[in-house]
């Protein structure tokens, strides 16, 4: 039996019908897409400094040129960490049987496809990360198959009510009973 209340549509999320399915679409950008804006623009100023200086020098030094790769090779992912916080959103669908996870426009790793009738259990998860003097918690929600797999459907997730939204959404629309499973929320 399901005792759990229903939650309503977070604000962070959006939900819109299509056909006989729907799609919950969760941006990614938030404050800290601001802050890592800043941060990139120094970063990357910084770099783009040193080897304008490096290359317009009299002498071109290879050490000058070489030193700083690791931090250009950040500096590369973290601006298109930060572009894809501006611009990308999650997209969950659910139609004709079948759930879609897809992350875009820009290209961004954890697509996925499932065929709703292998779902058994659907759950929601909190993550917890330990910084030097910080704790961070981020939601996920995973699938356990028919055949016992495990694994998950959304990670990154701001908050527990965005989990368990796409979590009993998805549950009612396969008609799957909520049923308790280890390590949930």
């Amino acid at each position: 039996m399901d005792t759990r209340t229903d939650i309503g549509l977070p604000d962070t999320l959006t939900l819109n019908y299509k056909g006989s399915g729907f799609e919950i679409v969760r941006r990614w950008f938030d404050f800290t897409t601001i802050i890592m804006t800043v941060f990139v623009i120094f970063w990357d100023g910084f770099l783009c400094l040193w080897y304008s200086m490096a290359v317009s020098a009299a002498h071109v030094d290879l050490t000058a040129l070489l030193f700083p790769l690791g931090h250009l090779a950040i500096g590369v992912a973290l601006t298109y960490r930060t572009l894809a916080g501006w611009i990308n959103a999650t997209r969950v669908t659910v139609d004709q049987g079948f759930i879609s996870v897809r992350h875009g426009p820009l290209p961004w790793y954890g697509n996925k496809n499932f065929l709703g009738g292998d779902l058994k259990q659907l759950y929601s998860k909190e993550k917890i990360s330990n910084g030097r003097s910080t704790r961070s918690a981020t939601y996920e929600v995973h699938v356990v198959t028919n055949s016992g797999k495990t694994e998950p459907l959304v990670t990154g997730l701001d908050s527990s009510e965005q989990a368990i939204f796409i979590e009993q959404e998805i549950e009612r629309h396969f008609h799957i009973e909520d049923a308790p499973v280890r390590g949930q929320i």
